[in-house]
């Protein structure tokens, strides 16, 4: 008869099944992982990583919401240091955040760029409702707690920037490394190009969307 686990040893044992995929996911491509190469890793069965999470969908979409939810929190943290803003400490606040989030969460910035290949086959119902709902209810508490600090933008206009904020990354980071700059991924470290273009172009396109929203 197999042992019946604990709570906690359950807890530990989808911690180390998240926590490997993430290492994974640093390592090799999403459509190179497999539960069975995730399974070996973790040295479980593969039946042990399905009992957990019934697709790599679902296991990466958590991934996806949890690592959003990092971001949210650091920077609500950055925002409580702030009293109030003007347009101009406005944007440079969200400039620097932004910049923050290219330089330090690669994890999120290549999983939210294949973010539609997650979500769009095999994923849990129920954690994807829940990962969203989160994101969203997230996105709302910067947006008021933003509007609060300013008199020149409502909830709604910081609401509405901030889901556009993530496009603008992922935008950019698939220009950056698109099938064009190939031919000088042979010449150039790859990360140090995407580093370079891939920080430009977002910063670029979201300094122009401010100037847009707050004095157009």
């Amino acid at each position: 008869m197999s042992k019946q686990l604990t709570e906690a040893e359950k807890a530990s044992k989808e911690k180390l099944i998240l926590g490997t995929a993430r290492e994974m996911f640093r390592e090799m491509n999403f459509g190179d992982i497999t539960m069975s190469k995730l399974a070996k890793r973790c040295d479980v069965a593969k039946g042990t990583v399905f009992r957990y999470f019934e697709t790599k969908e679902t296991l990466f979409s958590i991934i996806l919401y949890d690592e959003y939810a990092k971001w949210i929190e650091d920077e609500a943290e950055e925002l409580k240091k702030v009293k109030s803003f003007t347009k101009e400490s406005y944007k440079e606040f969200i400039l620097e955040q932004t910049e923050k989030v290219v330089n330090e969460r690669d994890l999120l910035v290549r999983l939210i760029s294949i973010k539609r290949t997650i979500l769009d086959n095999n994923v849990n119902v129920n954690a994807l409702v829940k990962g969203m709902d989160n994101l969203t209810k997230g996105i709302k508490m910067l947006s008021v707690e933003t509007a609060s600090r300013m008199d020149f933008l409502d909830v709604m206009d910081i609401f509405d920037f901030y889901e556009a904020r993530h496009v603008f990354i992922v935008g950019s980071y698939n220009l950056a490394t698109s099938i064009n700059n190939r031919d000088r991924l042979k010449e150039i470290n790859e990360q140090e190009l995407i580093q370079i273009d891939f920080v430009r172009l977002v910063l670029k396109t979201t300094e122009s969307q401010l100037k847009a929203l707050l004095y157009c």
